[in-house]
């Protein structure tokens, strides 16, 4: 459960097209979350190398191993691999590798089947893990290059699994596939929109005053969707944003957080598990942080980014380099 109360330079938003639809970063989002709970897959935030005890491995090559993960880029959610000695997500985009310290780690189990030039029928039971810039699913596959397993993105309608392989994109008509082991899952944590002076029964309390309870909330702020505090004494989500508090009348709560609980972070760092809550003006992640002010623990953002926790506080966006951030502990 999580712990409520321990002791007492704007940029234009970006849109991406696909055929003829134009989706904005929440729908992306909406859309991404959906196929992952269809699909069964379960990824967890990390950073920096680190990895949960039930990371999918993706082989190993002398003392450098690797895990089934994927990385936010240029608008894209991209399947690559985790190196825990680089330290970072190396994905395949643009005719280019590319290396992610920010991540999510693949932690659902599952089998890797063939696919062919000439027999594409398992592309049908492919799991979805991801999405191209242009709003198309992405998948996991696999290859055998110079001696190695290598994982990295399959997309459809390009018809090839590309890899990230010594700083080039790579691309394979022959590859195998990652299919899930397990159903849909239907149990995680979720967003509600707010209904008027309604509370919704599984709302998620992450802070709170001497008088009163503060609920996780995001809302969307030029081009952003920025996690904060909503005060139930007046129905509206704080969120700070361009150094100034924000109060939100059309808002959404973290919702069935069941298996959440704050841990103690600082600087950039994501710990393993951390939930996000939503996005920059940007693109960047942002994860729900909270901070001890007096008595008081107040509920916002945290920007990898920036190496702070942004928190809305009496009108200003005031920084922490210390904070705790909300984490997933299954």
């Amino acid at each position: 459960m999580v712990n409520p109360l321990t002791p007492p330079v704007l940029r234009e938003q970006v849109y991406w097209h696909f055929g003829d639809l134009t989706l904005n970063r929440q729908t992306r989002e909406e859309r991404l979350d959906r196929r992952d709970r269809l699909s069964g897959l379960r990824w967890m935030w990390a950073c920096d190398g680190e990895v949960p005890e039930n990371a999918i491995p993706a082989g190993r090559s002398g003392s450098r191993r690797f895990y089934i993960g994927r990385a936010h880029y240029e608008g894209s959610v991209t399947p690559g691999r985790i190196d825990t000695k680089r330290k970072v997500c190396s994905i395949p985009w643009g005719g280019d590798e590319h290396m992610r310290n920010v991540y999510e780690v693949l932690c659902t189990p599952g089998q890797f089947l063939s696919v062919a030039a000439d027999n594409t029928e398992t592309l049908l039971l492919a799991s979805s893990a991801g999405m191209s810039e242009e709003g198309e699913p992405l998948f996991i596959g696999r290859v055998q290059h110079k001696g190695e397993l290598v994982y990295g993105k399959v997309q459809r309608s390009h018809g090839v699994c590309y890899i990230a392989y010594e700083g080039k994109e790579l691309g394979f008509k022959n590859y195998e596939l990652f299919v899930a082991n397990v159903p849909s899952r239907l149990d995680d944590h979720y967003w509600l929109k707010n209904d008027g002076d309604k509370i919704p029964n599984q709302a998620t309390v992450g802070g709170g005053t001497v008088h009163k309870p503060l609920y996780i909330g995001r809302a969307k702020y030029r081009g952003s969707l920025t996690p904060g505090s909503v005060d139930p004494t007046i129905w509206r989500c704080n969120i700070a944003w361009g150094s100034d508090e924000h109060q939100k009348m059309q808002y959404e709560y973290l919702c069935n957080c069941k298996r959440g609980r704050f841990v103690k972070s600082q600087g950039n760092h994501v710990p393993i598990g951390a939930i996000r809550g939503g996005y920059s003006e940007y693109g960047d992640p942002l994860f729900i942080g909270r901070v001890k002010v007096k008595n008081d623990y107040i509920v916002g953002k945290v920007q990898p980014s920036h190496s702070v926790c942004y928190i809305p506080y009496r009108g200003k966006e005031v920084a922490h380099k210390k904070y705790e951030v909300l984490v997933r502990t299954d």
